[in-house]
């Protein structure tokens, strides 16, 4: 999920019911709050909204930037650690063009962008989490099972899936192909 259906009824309420029943199926609940100001009421409501469904993730991105939003601390690492401690097993920070940061309880690391002609940064942190994913449904292991090591490989491919994404125009045009993400990793 992401937040933007928490900014209002009826969809609040339907994205909530729906995380419940989720939750009670034992799905893998990813999150990536995707903060958008203009949606939200104030910058409090926001807070509280985006905060509110933390306690059903079993898989969280959020950006450096987003960090004092979902944790009252800036610094990526710290974010992260507290997300983890509130529950949320596995939890990736976006650092721009340095890269990730991925924490789970057994700690957490940076793993390093890769090199990139950058032309357009829109759907970057969304091809990221859609490598992640990837990765982590391919691994047909549940979040809490992972490892440090098998986390920060999925952000590695993570990392290459977005290298390629800001090489080129939009965000859905600009998503690359498994071949051409397999190409960037061997760099």
């Amino acid at each position: 999920i992401g937040s933007l259906s928490l900014t209002a009824e009826p969809a609040k309420g339907t994205t909530l019911k729906a995380l419940e029943i989720a939750k009670e199926a034992g799905c893998i609940i990813s999150y990536d709050p995707n903060y958008r100001a203009p949606l939200w009421e104030s910058k409090e409501a926001a807070i509280e909204g985006m905060r509110s469904v933390v306690s059903y993730v079993d898989v969280m991105k959020i950006s450096d930037e987003e960090t004092a939003l979902l944790t009252d601390i800036v610094e990526p690492e710290g974010a992260a650690k507290k997300l983890v401690e509130q529950g949320v097993p596995v939890v990736a920070v976006t650092l721009g063009s340095k890269g990730a940061l991925v924490c789970t309880k057994e700690g957490s690391v940076i793993v390093p962008g890769f090199k990139a002609n950058m032309v357009d940064t829109t759907g970057a942190g969304d091809s990221f989490w859609g490598g992640f994913l990837k990765c982590l449904l391919e691994s047909g292991k549940c979040p809490d099972e992972l490892t440090l090591d098998e986390v920060a490989t999925f952000a590695k491919y993570g990392n290459a899936v977005a290298s390629l994404c800001v090489e080129k125009r939009g965000a859905i045009p600009a998503m690359p192909t498994v071949e051409e993400v397999e190409e960037r990793l061997k760099k």
